[in-house]
């Protein structure tokens, strides 16, 4: 693009030699501009030097500054006689012929009818300030401010120190000429009791004391050096410039038509100088530059292949990575569940994900879903979204919420058009309960007793605006109940004649009695049958089953599993009315044992069970955060209301593994009121006889407290809160 752009710019030769020409003309009148400018310089300094010297000539400004002084004098002795000692008298005139006049000295020029500004005069004025006595009191008058009336501050300052009994003067410089001022004290035997202040006539100075006016003379001077110097400075810079600037015309003429594919041009060398280098240079460069642009073309278009296959390669390796690094490494095992996925991308990265999140209190949910777009940008997309869903399942049990704020990031985050279709499932493997919502994604097929049905829930894909609200739903899945979650990859999959596999020929084939993996197998047989022979697949295939294969627990929770079936036996089924987890922090067992007591209020409890039971939960809560996850805020306590019609259940869940359970015998009172034993020990004791039954199961990772108290009879509450 640069290289084109300069053959633009030295496309014609005229262009060129415009060019070059006017750079002559340039550099002819830099030499005029600098000959002119250097003349009026001189002519300036030398200007001012006169006029300094002649406004600063000793002379006639001491003249009229002694006249001045000595009429002041007199004034001021002929006051201090009228004064007698005393203050000034007030019958004190400047004017002539009166008896109680200021006699002036012979030579003084004092006119009181004269314009103030261009004339002489002489104020008398008072210890307080004031004007006693005026030359002119027409423009000074009598009893006014001294300070009002004289305008410069020199000169106020100047009678200031003359009250305080020093003589003052001062030449000043104004457009009218010099002037001299003077402000001498009226003494008394007691001190100063007045001042006579006198200004003279101004006195012309050369040029009024301003260079302005001399500016005539320096216009018509600098247009005499204009005409004279012109013409020998233009002669002058064109034979100095132009065998520079031919030299340079020549390069610039070679560089242009190098430019536009001439790589012939080469230049006369004339000279050692900064121009005959780069003549060296042009012709060296040119010469380097025949044998390299073959070489380099060769060169770019290699690079440029391999650039491009390289590219290909590392985005296709790296959206593998990130799809390999983020879809479940291996399958959750669950007693009593199975779960078989299937994933075969379009192209060597797609946009469908699945996933399975084991929640801290043993949940599962499991994630399918889909991103627009194929190759990294879907790869992308989706690890944005699983690592979302992930983060968000941490603090959410509640498939609706995390959708939600997964939505909300996502908006934000995608440009726009772009979204994900996704189905969140939570499943409670105890209980078989399945919480779901669905953002867009295609509805999963539940098979119960060789019916298939939808799972409803309706939502918006993620990502298209913030602020959506998802529905939730909820079911139980019985014993050999089977669910299908899938992609469009399944359904919109085209045979030859470009009809669809479609959602009603899949519902007919889930009603095989098939299971796991043989329904897997039995489907994608089906697709391939479909599709034909030579099939280009169109889309992500992703299949998820699940199978609940019967009972409710397995080895690690066979202790629990044994407890809840005693109790299924005697009641009708639970309902989990709450479950939640707690930090390990104390004061949370308080936070507990309220939630459980707003959790079964619809079951009426007399006051005295109510209380006993909130003690026993909030007791055990803290156990749980005390002994099994030491007070770890990081390590979660987990608790579960159930009730039936006969019963209320409450678990609580740490993180304490196979630790060994103090026994809950009767604490010896007497031993721990004289300090022998601990006064800790009564927690067990205290939880077990405010409860009907409690039972207690371990594994590897968690300890489980289940208390149970019965709703129908009070024979088994304690006798105290």
């Amino acid at each position: 693009m640069k290289r084109e752009k300069n053959t633009r710019r030295w496309s014609r030769p005229s262009d060129v030699l415009r060019m070059w020409a006017k750079l002559q003309v340039r550099m002819t009148a830099s030499y005029v501009i600098v000959f002119v400018v250097t003349a009026l310089l001189l002519e300036l300094l030398a200007v001012l030097i006169i006029v300094f010297v002649l406004a600063r000539l000793p002379g006639i400004d001491q003249t009229n500054l002694t006249v001045a002084r000595g009429a002041a004098q007199v004034y001021a002795l002929e006051a201090a006689v009228q004064a007698n000692d005393g203050s000034l008298d007030p019958r004190s005139t400047f004017q002539p012929g009166s008896p109680f006049s200021l006699a002036a000295p012979e030579g003084t020029a004092v006119n009181s009818h004269s314009n103030s500004q261009q004339v002489a005069f002489a104020l008398l004025i008072t210890p307080d300030g004031r004007i006693l006595a005026s030359s002119d009191p027409r423009s000074y008058p009598l009893a006014a401010p001294f300070a009002h009336e004289l305008s410069d501050r020199q000169q106020v300052q100047l009678v200031l120190d003359a009250l305080r009994g020093k003589t003052g003067n001062v030449v000043e410089i104004t457009p009218q000429g010099q002037v001299a001022v003077v402000a001498q004290p009226v003494l008394s035997r007691k001190g100063p009791i007045g001042v006579v202040y006198v200004q003279m006539q101004p006195i012309s100075v050369p040029f009024g004391g301003n260079i302005l006016s001399f500016a005539p003379f320096l216009l018509l001077t600098a247009v005499f050096w204009l005409v004279i110097i012109t013409p020998v400075g233009a002669i002058f810079g064109g034979l100095t410039t132009r065998s520079l600037v031919r030299r340079l015309h020549r390069l610039g003429k070679a560089t242009a038509q190098f430019a536009q594919g001439d790589y012939s041009q080469r230049v006369e060398v004339n000279g050692r100088d900064e121009i005959g280098q780069l003549e060296q240079q042009f012709n060296a460069m040119a010469g380097q530059l025949i044998e390299s642009i073959a070489q380099q073309k060769t060169l770019i278009e290699q690079q440029t292949r391999l650039e491009e296959r390289a590219r290909i390669e590392q985005e296709l390796h790296t959206a593998q990575y990130i799809q390999r690094a983020l879809l479940p490494k291996e399958v959750p095992t669950l007693p009593g569940w199975q779960l078989v996925p299937f994933y075969r991308p379009a192209r060597e990265v797609g946009g469908d994900f699945y996933d399975f999140l084991l929640t801290e209190d043993g949940r599962l949910g499991i994630v399918i879903g889909d991103a627009t777009d194929k190759g990294v940008s879907a790869a992308l997309l989706m690890a944005t979204t699983c690592t979302m869903l992930r983060t968000a399942t941490r603090g959410s049990i509640s498939p609706a919420e995390v959708l939600a704020r997964v939505n909300d990031l996502l908006a934000v985050t995608i440009p726009t058009g772009v979204f994900v279709t996704c189905f969140y499932a939570m499943l409670d493997p105890d209980s078989g309960r399945l919480r779901y919502a669905n953002a867009g994604h295609d509805l999963p097929y539940l098979r119960h007793e060789r019916k298939v049905v939808e799972l409803h829930a309706t939502g918006m894909p993620l990502g298209l605006m913030p602020g959506i609200q998802y529905e939730e739903k909820e079911l139980t899945l019985a014993d050999s109940d089977t669910l299908l979650f899938y992609s469009d990859g399944l359904v919109e999959a085209h045979n030859p004649q470009r009809a669809m596999f479609g959602f009603s020929y899949l519902m007919e084939l889930l009603q095989e009695d098939l299971t796991g993996k043989d329904l897997l197998d039995f489907l994608l047989n089906k697709l391939a049958a479909f599709t034909g022979p030579g099939w280009e697949q169109e889309d992500d295939v992703t299949l998820v089953t699940m199978l609940r294969s019967g009972g409710c627990g397995g080895n690690e929770t066979m202790a629990h599993a044994t407890a809840e079936e005693r109790l299924m036996d005697r009641n009708d089924g639970w309902q989990v009315l709450d479950d939640w987890t707690v930090p390990s922090q104390p004061g949370n067992e308080r936070q507990v044992m309220e939630r459980v007591a707003e959790n079964v209020k619809a079951l009426h409890l007399p006051a005295r069970r109510l209380e006993a039971i909130k003690t026993a939960v909030a007791e055990t809560t803290m156990n749980a955060m005390e002994h099994g996850n030491h007070y770890q805020a990081e390590a979660p306590v987990a608790i579960q209301v159930l009730a039936s019609k006969t019963a209320l259940a409450i678990r609580v869940r740490d993180q304490g593994g196979n630790r060994p359970l103090p026994d809950a015998g009767e604490p010896d009172l007497e031993a721990k009121l004289s300090e022998l034993q601990s006064p800790r020990g009564w927690g067990l004791f205290l939880i077990k006889n405010m409860v009907d039954e409690m039972n207690v199961t371990s594994d590897e990772t968690h300890h489980t407290v289940e208390l149970i108290m019965y709703l129908e009879s009070d024979n088994h509450a304690p006798e105290t809160a």
